[in-house]
């Protein structure tokens, strides 16, 4: 059987590392229209910087059987695109007919989560043991580094977003611990400071938190709101709580206030949009503004979830096909069964013209997989892509709204990977996440963790 271990650390396994900058390495800036002051290291001639990854279509399909269980595109960086009321319509060709190159952007980072692109081209990055630094102009400068920042285990300086209307203000999700028990807050910085992290405006505190299950991702939504994925915390019973924050997604104004439709929940936390999470670490929106998350199941069975106001979606007591069975919980479009984990790490619904064959499907990176997971959305009535490769997921127990199909990608070229970002030139961008203890196989490598661009060869 395989175990996820994503979900098997405790306080003794990974202590808080030194979050110095001694491992950073300042690079020759790469020159590149609208990825301005970015860091590059060498080029595609070099392998240790660039590798071609071409995606075989020869494997055989599987198929799981019934008894297994924001974009990113305007130079504002955070906010998605406005919602198309316009039906869209899925791609029906294999994302694996994609030829794209690895380029390394920067190296040496210290376990990044997250990074957002701003209007000038610079680039912001968390890194989980406590920093947020600004990349630009050749050197690497500290944002914040939080004095109550918790690092243990997942917990840490987890997610970014810039507000949506280009203000200079960054919001920072992180595990706090400060003489009590662990929570998650979301924090506001003002860019045009002398020095931001000194006056840091509280937005949202009291998500309950742990060790793990801290989910993390924050984004802008269509509609200029704040949606925030959060974990359980290792703690069960707060998922079906209407009450708690833990094991939902929120949704808040960009001042942390309910929004003008809340309550969502009957009886419930104003904030909150759905319940009965797990730990969602990963949301984006199709072109119809609908929100979609990604989250880590139990021992696999990790989930794909299309996102209705006010829905429960059934953790702990649904796990795979039979907890569902005879319920009002939402159902998932995507359950990976017992014996395969992606350990999803976030989401980006891609929507760019640079990688074409994976236009309009959402793109999920993996953990514990290594690889990154290509999900075509289609319509009962639409044509399906091709199985190539691809694990289905129609059964009469799934999400009736889409059929999805599941292609792997980018197997064991990175490692681990945390992030997936629709970057403001409409290309795909990547975070790894292989000095983190977990890394499998030939990584971590020497140059790790990296943020590196795909570009189509």
């Amino acid at each position: 059987m395989s175990v996820d271990v994503e979900r098997h650390v405790s306080d003794c396994d990974e202590p808080p590392r030194d979050r110095s900058i001694s491992r950073r390495h300042v690079l020759a800036v790469l020159g590149s229209a609208g990825v301005a002051g970015c860091f590059a290291a060498g080029g595609p001639s070099d392998p240790e910087t660039a590798t071609s990854a071409t995606t075989p279509t020869d494997t055989p399909t599987a198929t799981p059987t019934e008894t297994e269980t924001a974009t990113e595109t305007e130079t504002e960086a955070e906010p998605e695109t406005e919602a198309d009321p316009d039906r869209w319509e899925a791609a029906d060709g294999s994302p694996r007919e994609a030829n794209v190159e690895v380029e390394i952007i920067a190296t040496d980072l210290e376990i990044p989560w997250d990074a957002v692109f701003a209007a000038d081209g610079s680039i912001y990055l968390s890194e989980r043991d406590g920093r947020v630094v600004r990349t630009g102009g050749g050197d690497a400068t500290e944002v914040a580094t939080p004095e109550d920042v918790h690092t243990v285990g997942n917990a840490g300086s987890l997610g970014l977003a810039l507000h949506p209307e280009g203000e200079d203000l960054l919001y920072h999700y992180y595990t706090s611990r400060d003489g009590g028990p662990r929570r998650n807050r979301v924090v506001r910085y003002d860019l045009a400071a002398d020095a931001p992290g000194d006056a840091a405006e509280v937005i949202v505190d009291g998500i309950p938190g742990g060790v793990i299950h801290n989910g993390g991702d924050i984004r802008f939504g269509p509609e200029g709101d704040l949606w925030i994925p959060v974990g359980d915390g290792k703690q069960e019973d707060r998922p079906l709580d209407p009450d708690s924050l833990g094991g939902s997604v929120l949704r808040v104004t960009p001042d942390g206030d309910p929004t003008g439709d809340a309550p969502y929940v009957d009886g419930g936390d104003p904030r909150i949009y759905t319940y009965g999470h797990r730990n969602p670490q990963g949301v984006s929106w199709l072109p119809d503004g609908r929100p979609v998350v990604t989250e880590h199941g139990p021992t696999g069975r990790d989930e794909v979830n299309l996102l209705v106001p006010g829905g429960n979606y059934g953790w702990p007591e649904a796990r795979d096909r039979g907890g569902y069975a005879g319920t009002d919980f939402r159902r998932p479009v995507v359950n990976t069964g017992p014996d395969e984990t992606w350990a999803p790490s976030a989401a980006t619904f891609y929507t760019g013209e640079t990688v074409p064959e994976w236009r309009n499907r959402l793109l999920v990176p993996g953990l514990r997989s290594q690889r990154l997971n290509v999900v075509t959305l289609t319509r009962p009535d639409g044509d399906l892509p091709p199985a190539d490769s691809a694990t289905r997921y129609d059964g009469d127990w799934f999400d009736g709204d889409y059929v999805a199909t599941a292609h792997p990608v980018l197997e064991d070229e990175l490692g681990r990977i945390r992030r997936v970002i629709q970057g403001p030139d409409d290309e795909v961008y990547v975070l790894t996440s292989n000095r983190d203890g977990r890394a499998r196989g030939s990584f971590p490598k020497g140059r790790d963790d990296v943020l590196a661009r795909l570009t189509p060869v």
